[in-house]
């Protein structure tokens, strides 16, 4: 029997923003991967499909069933005979649209920046990486941690590689995660239909106009 998994029905209930488009979340080890099955819950309410893969020290913190149930889909946990990275990110059609690192601790920042796959994460992500398909990367950890000059180094490496990265907020020591609404509006933006004027400034007049050529000569006309 092939039946939709029960925790689809939440799938477009807040909008259809995101419908139609595929989201690959990774999950690393931050405790803040706590947050990860309600990070996923709201891209799905906004009308995203969402996988998700998951390090081992990420599931060390919260198990692969709670994804499994958040998103309505099996949770890869490793890299096997299914080739799952290229499934999800690689040359294929069904690809997804959009890879999600959130968490991302220091560890897999500076993995992803030297081109390193040795988790299912950053196999995925350099799988996408070299598909072109758009990635966000929302780090979490220590506030000392991310004070390391090679992390912030990395951190910069990224976003000039044009890698969207959701700065984190410095509060009681620690760099938290971003808000789960800062998460989606990047989502939001990423994945947003094409809008060939944005960021063009358009001039509308009307009536009689002049544009002068010297101070003494223009160019008019009578409406």
């Amino acid at each position: 029997m092939n039946r939709e998994h029960p925790s689809k029905d939440i799938i477009g209930s807040l909008s259809r923003d995101l419908e139609g488009r595929r989201v690959v979340l990774c999950i690393t080890g931050s405790v803040a991967a706590v947050r990860a099955a309600d990070i996923a819950r709201l891209l799905m309410r906004h009308g995203a499909e969402v996988y998700a893969v998951m390090s081992a020290a990420s599931r060390q913190i919260i198990h692969p069933d709670l994804m499994h149930w958040a998103t309505g889909n099996p949770t890869v946990t490793e890299i096997g005979g299914g080739i799952e990275h290229v499934a999800l990110a690689g040359n294929v059609s069904g690809k997804a649209d959009l890879v999600l690192v959130a968490p991302a601790t220091a560890n897999t920042i500076a993995k992803i920046a030297a081109a390193i796959d040795d988790t299912p994460v950053t196999t995925t992500v350099t799988t996408a990486l070299g598909q072109g398909i758009p990635l966000i990367i929302v780090p979490a950890m220590h506030e000392p941690m991310y004070r390391h000059p090679f992390v912030a180094e990395n951190i910069a490496r990224l976003r000039r590689s044009g890698i969207t990265l959701l700065l984190p907020r410095l509060e009681e020591g620690k760099a938290k995660i971003a808000d789960n609404e800062e998460i989606l509006a990047a989502v939001r933006d990423c994945l947003a239909v094409e809008r060939p004027l944005a960021g063009k400034k358009i001039l509308i007049t009307s009536g009689r106009t002049v544009e002068y050529l010297d101070p003494i000569r223009v160019i008019t006309n009578n409406s």
